[in-house]
């Protein structure tokens, strides 16, 4: 396309508004692919839409995990297109590239041309961090996760060892293409061998809590998170896909963690309490470690890694007292924590000007006790051989399991749920004085 100014929906060809849309479709793929909820995908799209001179009442959009579909109707035409997102992951970084793209076209008129080229430098741009720095961050945030459970100093050394070799296997397994559910089974199956045999080889005693953190860094929190927050927002297609994704996630890494506790001839590790009970600067340079290390492995851009790293501490500690000095369950602890930093986040993202996902989830993800659902799931593997008893303790960690991760969303939703109303009306306000301006300049 040529670098001119753009034209109203209704000056346009058939070629130039069906490249409109092609446009707004590849916005929504790289969201969608970079682990976007599906709120932020529709938002940063109408936004584009709204510079590409598309008004809102002639766009449709429906948003689903794998699918996008966008239709534009003017009373006299009418074109859809649909996109397929089969590539999922999280990049925090672009997110935030795509979001300031999309606020930086519309302030600055950008012509249609370069808008195109920008798009494709975000989908091409290289990670914040080196592969091997990702593959460390993923190893330091289980080890954090595996203090924050209650481990000791060495038991959570022994963790980010073998979630390192974990890392290392899931990305080979990547490399050849293999089916993500196998992926999720072979690192649990060597991560859980590692966090065994490393002590095993050194003459010391089975370390359980290394054993039950090592995997931590693949358990699927972001999606979790997601999924429920898609759910809230009646994205209910999208959100039951993504939560049946993350049970089959779980269900691929259950399967390969009980496949190595049988080989190595361990117990049960879904005994092991996960209550925090060590002194509260160990846990809150254990969450620094936890979020700082979750967020280089979500490439979260290294200017922000500090102020995770402080959320992170501040979202423990808030539950952790709640916990230990109150009494309280750890869903209502775990909600307090996440709506402090929902709320928090809302003036921190005007000072660094950033999207709020990047400041709110990788603090809160050592809070998603996917652990508990893990639980639900050995002991459903193992239903031949265990009592009802232990059976309905495992299903009392799965429901306890979910409700907090309901809660952790809610608790993070809060800004959306009773204010955001009010946030999308001043962006509204922007926005009509910005094409005001711009007619006028005409």
């Amino acid at each position: 396309m040529e670098c001119k100014a753009i034209r109203n929906m209704a000056d346009d060809d058939n070629k130039t508004l069906n490249y409109k849309m092609k446009l707004l479709l590849d916005i929504g793929q790289t969201l969608m692919e970079s682990g976007a909820d599906c709120a932020r995908v529709i938002r940063d799209m109408k936004r584009a839409a709204v510079h590409l001179r598309i008004p809102a009442e002639n766009i449709q959009s429906h948003v689903t995990y794998t699918t996008l579909m966008l239709n534009v109707c003017d009373g006299e035409r009418s074109f859809t297109q649909f996109r397929k997102c089969m590539k999922h992951g999280v990049n925090l970084a672009v997110l935030a590239a795509v979001s300031k793209l999309t606020w930086r076209i519309l302030r600055g008129n950008t012509p249609i041309s370069a808008i195109e080229h920008a798009i494709t430098r975000i989908r091409a741009r290289a990670l914040c961090y080196p592969h091997w720095g990702i593959a460390l961050g993923a190893a330091v945030g289980s080890g954090g996760s595996c203090k924050l459970f209650g481990g000791s100093w060495e038991e959570s050394l022994i963790a980010t060892i073998a979630a390192l070799m974990g890392f290392i296997a899931h990305r080979l397994s990547n490399k050849y293409a293999f089916n993500p559910y196998a992926c999720a089974m072979i690192t649990g199956f060597v991560a859980t061998i590692f966090a065994w045999a490393i002590p095993a080889a050194l003459g010391l005693g089975t370390m359980w809590y290394a054993l039950v953190a090592c995997t931590i860094f693949l358990m699927p929190g972001f999606p979790s998170v997601n999924a429920a927050s898609d759910v809230l927002n009646r994205f209910t297609t999208s959100g039951m896909t993504r939560a049946m994704d993350t049970m089959l996630i779980i269900g691929g890494l259950t399967f390969g963690i009980a496949f190595a506790i049988l080989i190595a001839g361990v117990g049960n590790i879904s005994d092991v309490h996960i209550q925090p009970t060590d002194t509260y600067l160990n846990q809150a340079i254990a969450a620094a470690l936890a979020a700082g290390g979750f967020s280089v492995m979500f490439n979260t851009p290294k200017k922000l890694l500090a102020i995770v790293a402080v959320e992170g501490i501040v979202t423990m500690l808030i539950r952790n007292v709640l916990i230990l000095e109150f009494g309280q369950p750890q869903a209502l602890g775990s909600f307090v924590a996440a709506a402090f930093v929902g709320i928090a986040a809302l003036k921190v993202i005007h000072i660094v000007h950033t999207p709020n996902t990047l400041l709110i989830l990788p603090p809160v993800i050592p809070l998603i006790p996917c652990v508990l659902l893990y639980r639900l799931l050995f002991a459903v593997l193992h239903i031949q051989t265990i009592s009802v008893e232990e059976l309905l303790e495992a299903l009392r960690f799965g429901v306890n399991g979910i409700t907090i991760i309901l809660a952790v969303v809610v608790g993070v939703s809060i800004p959306n749920i009773f204010i955001q109303r009010r946030i999308e009306q001043q962006q509204q306000r922007e926005i009509d004085a910005i094409i005001k301006a711009r007619a006028f300049e005409r």
